[in-house]
């Protein structure tokens, strides 16, 4: 049987009873449809794993028996920062969660010249929380126990300067002539995704002189979201905990 694995943002402590918010409460209930004595497993972004059983399922409340607390071991030793632009909502959806089943550590979402959405800010809080939504239903989905950091969206530059200490900088660029990525042993890494319009001239040179290194993702010109995944999945198989599946 497959054990659900459920967020919270509550403080967890093993052999402690909790009573899950209302909306979390709605999702087991309704949704997953579970009852008193099913066995569940917490989390909420420290780094562990907490068995636990559903002891009061009501219509109004929902209450959960922390068991143990174990170390998850699910996250990689290389820190992966995601610079991603803001594109068309199920698009960038699509990114954060793959993003996240990929292991990164950090997301910035940017702005440049070439991106075609338009976030009042009248719209930001809510829509930082549905992507924070989306990262949670992810990490519940592969099996991480540290949320990704979501950074708020900045303009091309701010975002440029977010990644000042990281080993390596990658910028994907069909133009490139590098066509692989560096061998070196690295601890953090930068990738840097254009949008689907791409970067113009200018944006690709500023990326050059914050020392970003152009890289080719073969031969055929990615989609936005193709980019991302195939990108991560490559660094982590160079440099993360993919290695050992190939």
């Amino acid at each position: 049987m497959r054990i659900s694995r459920i967020f919270t943002t509550a403080e967890l402590r093993a052999d402690t009873i909790i009573e899950l918010n209302d909306g979390i409460a709605k999702y087991v209930r309704d949704v997953l449809r579970l009852t008193a004595g099913h066995p569940v497993i917490m989390f909420n972004g420290d780094g562990n794993d907490y068995s636990a059983e559903l002891v009061d399922v009501q219509k109004k409340s929902v209450c959960v028996q922390l068991q143990q607390a174990q170390t998850s071991h699910t996250e990689s030793a290389l820190q992966l920062h995601l610079l991603q632009p803001l594109c068309a909502g199920d698009k960038f959806d699509l990114c954060l969660q793959k993003a996240t089943e990929l292991g990164v550590t950090q997301i910035t979402p940017f702005i440049s010249s070439r991106v075609n959405v338009n976030l009042p800010a009248n719209r930001l809080e809510k829509k930082i929380a549905h992507w924070q939504g989306v990262i949670q239903s992810a990490c519940e989905q592969s099996g991480r126990a540290k949320l990704p950091q979501l950074n708020q969206p900045v303009p091309f530059q701010q975002a440029l300067l977010s990644c000042s200490s990281d080993s390596l900088k990658l910028i994907a660029s069909p133009t490139a002539t590098r066509a692989h990525t560096p061998t070196q042993t690295v601890q953090s890494i930068s990738c840097l995704i254009g949008p689907e319009g791409g970067f113009n001239p200018d944006e690709v040179v500023l990326a050059e002189q914050h020392d970003f290194q152009p890289i080719r993702m073969g031969p055929r010109i990615l989609r936005l979201e193709t980019a991302v995944i195939s990108l991560l999945s490559l660094l982590q198989a160079q440099h993360g905990d993919l290695n050992s599946c190939i």
